[in-house]
């Protein structure tokens, strides 16, 4: 499990880590069954306050992407190939509502943003 923070993001820190966790789960980095380490222990790597790490997993758990259970720890959910399909487009379409609100602010036309990403691609 890798986890790099971004003094300079304009996200917040628990965002940071939730989304690069979640990613991780999603493309099966971190795999299913696989135990997580402790809040506090996340926290003491990152240097950071427990705060951001536990909202970060509760977020997870809301999610679906991980269970805890009480003694033992934290674990990766099993999710279905349409589950993290599903999972995977809405963080997508997230991404590119953001970014098409960003080209809109700029005073671009939608197809000005079409042919962008297609020239992107």
């Amino acid at each position: 499990m890798d986890i790099v923070l971004s003094q300079h993001s304009d996200k917040p820190i628990y965002t940071q880590i939730y989304e690069q966790i979640s990613n991780q789960i999603m493309t099966g980095e971190i795999s299913a069954g696989e135990k997580l380490p402790p809040i506090r222990t996340v926290a003491l790597n990152l240097r950071i306050s427990v705060i951001p790490v536990k909202q970060a997993w509760e977020q997870l758990e809301r999610e679906g992407f991980i269970s805890t259970a009480a003694g033992r720890g934290t674990f990766v959910n099993k999710l279905e190939h349409h589950e993290i399909s599903g999972k995977r487009n809405a963080a997508a379409e997230e991404v590119l509502r953001k970014a098409v609100n960003s080209c809109r602010e700029m005073g671009l036309s939608l197809d000005e943003i079409i042919q962008i990403i297609k020239s992107a691609t």
